[in-house]
């Protein structure tokens, strides 16, 4: 019996008044996972997530999203943030007339985004099946040409839209062993056929 009460005082003085402390938990930081959650979480989960609205039907299934890459919002940080006062200079402010046709003049026309949609779609098609000849036509570099005149001169004034680093990689994609950053006069390069 003096062995129970001893054992039983020298477990209460070794867990003495110690509280367990909570672990703080930090952002980005991995953690170990000490117990699963029980399954009480985990149905409470599944009904929360249950309840949550889901918008199922032919809509979802016929979304098409189209970006014009050549024209990406533009974002201003207010002057708290950059640190620049609002106030604009006198001399540099363009009046609304001149602000409205330089933007018109800048948007790019119903054919120039055709080019550039058709001509996507056509190296897209290039890429998927490079050695089918019906696919693509073969263009001689002229000397002091890099690949983007090559594009002009084959195609015409609309290559001036489409999107560099995009056209680049794909067409070095079915052109192997042809440098497109540094044309030599002669080189044969692949382009697709519109």
């Amino acid at each position: 019996m003096k062995s129970l009460l001893l054992l039983s005082s020298l477990l209460l003085i070794a867990c003495g008044n110690d509280h367990p402390t909570a672990k703080i938990v930090e952002v980005n930081k991995r953690m170990v996972l000490e117990e699963w959650p029980d399954s009480n979480y985990i149905a409470s989960l599944d009904s929360i997530l249950k309840l949550e609205p889901v918008k199922k039907g032919k809509d979802t299934a016929d979304v098409s999203l189209k970006m014009n890459a050549f024209k990406a919002p533009t974002f201003k940080l207010p002057p708290s943030v950059t640190g620049k006062s609002t106030s604009r200079k006198s001399g540099l402010s363009k009046p609304p007339k001149q602000v409205k046709q330089a933007a018109e003049a800048s948007k790019p026309s119903n054919n120039a985004e055709n080019f550039v949609a058709k001509f996507s779609n056509a190296l897209s098609a290039l890429q998927s099946d490079p050695s089918n000849k019906g696919l693509y036509k073969v263009v001689t570099a002229n000397d002091g040409e890099d690949l983007f005149k090559l594009l002009r001169r084959t195609y015409g004034a609309g290559t001036q839209n489409l999107p560099r680093f995009y056209v680049l990689s794909a067409l070095q994609s079915v052109n192997p062993g042809v440098m497109l950053e540094h044309l030599n006069a002669g080189d044969k390069v692949r382009v697709p056929r519109l």
